[in-house]
């Protein structure tokens, strides 16, 4: 599609834009908009923190999943507010990070206030949210450009009411908002298709790999009982060892203060990644012990990190540079009986990830793995001859997979540089969009679509015994991620009960009051369970909630079909899952069972190690896989919330 320029043009005076419709006006931001600034509450005074008042940070801006925040990583109280002098701003004021990160934002949904790395933009008159969300996002390096400072940039208040933007008349702006807002939908499903296709593509990857390394090449080999249970049966003439009995050697790497300069690279965990090491981002020491010098074909195995990362092996493939590696690091050198290739293909089998996570210390924030414990976990190995024929036939194998997902990666790439260009020519005015936002369909209102989908929910479940607010909130989770139900608009938080999205659900019970009469009802007062009486006026939407829904109904329909036949125990158990499991996906990882269940327990919310097993876990991973909810890594992502309710 292309897009008429506008009648005429005047120069703007602004480098970066150039030259603007002539009917447009350059004005600074402290004109258009009243700047406000944060401030943080003494963190050691317990009842200034988890209170009702969203507190934003840059760290909320950077992992915002929609335009709009609405719940924040941590809150504040009232007392909170007051003691630090931060100030409440209104909803559709814009919200900035002016501390590196600089640039990243947020619309408020709700009355918030933020930290002192924020600035929050409440139109003053002649400036539209959303427009200026829109040009706000495309003007991030001239905004960095403006930051002071040493140890970090920063955006001061003057700064930034000095920055000059071109600000269209008020009709304009919004019809350039409603433009951008539907074209930037459309790429964004072009975006997140390519996205679960990256994702089965690795999961495909890694089922060839596990195939090759456990079963082998031969399809009618002989066959005996590895008596090791996640690996079942291997080929009869394959040995079973302890992983100790493979490595000829295991070495700590150094703990020395790095520079940015010096005569010997050393590698960190970053830099280990798909079974390789990389050799970016690197610090230095002047010298080390050779003995602690990486040779080619060395394994570096990630010991201390994120449960998420801890067990990941990579192979050095040579420098021409000395190279060592850091203490959270272990070397391990294959011995002469077995292929450090195959070594490497074998470690990071995701079973074999999630069996050696499962033997980590866990702790808050990071995870060890000492070679002892990792060293006596049991595989089954071939000959080394076979060992370097699996290796040679999966590089032809693999070499087709990951040129499929080199192309999405650069389609992923092209999608977003679009996305960029668009917004950056409508904004600037590059390009009139009036004509055609006036004929784009006008979306549904996110509050409605919220109080439709609640309606049809409570109406359809109000006569299970267990169904309350707890359990709406996991199926609104999962009609938003699973049955594609966008319009909802939530922003979930890892909260004690499961994902969760305070303001939505609110939205939800309040708009399903006003359209059907459905009353909220906590006969046993604040803080017991909360169920729903039916109103009068029911299955009244229905027709509107299918014509929004169009073929999605039926996902929709099924979802809370299932979910019917479990209690609220088994619902929020479905919904972590589904979210540990659809968060990874969208970071590019494919757990195994395991791997999802651990992070429920460890990474979620201490509440969940109290209320379930892993077995348990595992048998609700099974029911969801034969009533087909599994995720495919549909944004929105989750986000950490206050560790106890």
């Amino acid at each position: 599609m292309t897009f008429p320029a506008y009648p005429t043009y005047e120069d703007s005076g602004i480098d970066w834009l150039g030259a603007i419709p002539s009917d447009w006006i350059v004005a600074g931001l402290k004109h258009r908009f009243n700047i406000i600034g944060g401030s943080t509450p003494k963190s050691d005074v317990s009842s200034y923190w988890d209170g009702d008042l969203p507190w934003i940070t840059p760290a909320d801006l950077s992992k915002r999943q929609s335009r709009f925040i609405a719940q924040t990583i941590r809150s504040i109280t009232k007392a909170g507010l007051i003691s630090c002098g931060t100030t409440l701003v209104p909803p559709d004021s814009v919200v900035l990070s002016t501390r590196a990160p600089i640039g990243s934002l947020a619309i408020t949904a709700v009355e918030a206030c933020t930290n002192q790395g924020c600035k929050a933009l409440v139109p003053l008159g002649g400036a539209e949210s959303t427009f200026a969300f829109y040009v706000l996002s495309v003007a991030t390096e001239q905004l960095n450009v403006r930051g002071k400072g040493t140890t970090f940039l920063e955006l001061s208040s003057d700064e930034l009411g000095a920055f000059r933007l071109a600000f269209p008349p008020i009709p304009q702006q919004r019809a350039i908002s409603a433009f951008l807002d539907h074209e930037t939908a459309k790429i964004d499903t072009l975006v997140e298709e390519q996205r679960r296709l990256i994702a089965l593509l690795k999961e495909k990857r890694q089922a060839v790999i596990s195939h090759a390394v456990t079963k082998g090449l031969t399809p009618d080999a002989p066959m005996k009982d590895s008596g090791i249970e996640w690996l079942g049966k291997v080929p009869a003439h394959w040995t079973v060892s302890a992983l100790k009995r493979l490595f000829a050697s295991a070495d700590y790497g150094i703990s020395d203060s790095l520079e940015p300069d010096g005569s010997v690279a050393v590698l960190r965990m970053g830099n280990i990644s798909g079974g390789k090491v990389a050799l970016n981002d690197l610090k230095f020491v002047k010298t080390v012990d050779k003995n602690l010098l990486l040779d080619i074909n060395d394994l570096l195995f990630n010991r201390t990190n994120s449960l998420d990362q801890i067990a990941k092996v990579g192979i050095f493939k040579g420098a021409d540079f000395p190279v060592s590696f850091a203490s959270y690091l272990v070397r391990f050198r294959a011995n002469n009986q077995n292929s450090p290739h195959f070594m490497t293909l074998l470690l990071n089998l995701e079973q074999l990830l999630g069996l050696a996570r499962s033997r980590a210390f866990v702790a808050i924030g990071q995870c060890n793995l000492n070679p002892t414990r990792y060293g006596e976990i049991k595989v089954a190995v071939p000959p080394i001859e076979e060992q370097h024929e699996i290796v040679d036939a999966l590089k032809g194998a693999l070499h087709e997979i990951e040129a499929l997902i080199d192309a999405a990666n650069q389609a992923l790439e092209l999608l977003n540089e679009r996305r960029a260009a668009l917004i950056s020519a409508a904004v600037t005015g590059k390009i009139d969009v009036r004509d055609v936002a006036d004929v784009l369909p006008f979306p549904i209102d996110r509050v409605r679509a919220r109080g439709l989908i609640a309606t049809e929910i409570v109406e359809r479940s109000a006569f299970q015994s267990t169904f309350g607010r707890v359990k709406l909130q996991k199926i609104a989770y999962l009609a938003q991620v699973h049955a594609g139900v966008s319009e909802l608009e939530g922003a979930y938080l890892r909260e004690a009960a499961g994902p969760l999205d305070r303001e939505m659900i609110s939205d939800m019970e309040r708009e399903a009051a006003r359209l059907a009469g459905i009353r909220v009802e906590q006969p046993h007062g604040v803080g017991s369970a909360v169920t729903y009486r039916l109103g009068d006026r029911r299955a009244a939407h229905r027709q509107e909630l299918t014509a929004m829904l169009g073929v999605r109904t039926a996902k929709f329909d099924k979802l809370i079909e299932d979910t019917a036949t479990i209690d609220t125990k088994g619902a929020e158990a479905v919904a972590t899952l589904y979210a540990v499991w659809n968060d990874a996906l969208i970071d590019g990882e494919t757990p195994p069972d395991m791997e999802i269940a651990l992070a429920v327990l460890s990474e979620w919310h201490p509440e969940k190690a109290r209320k379930f097993r892993i077995d348990e876990l595992q048998t609700w991973l099974g029911w969801m896989r034969r009533h087909g909810l599994v995720p495919t890594g549909v944004r929105p992502r989750t986000s950490t919330g206050r560790l106890f309710a």
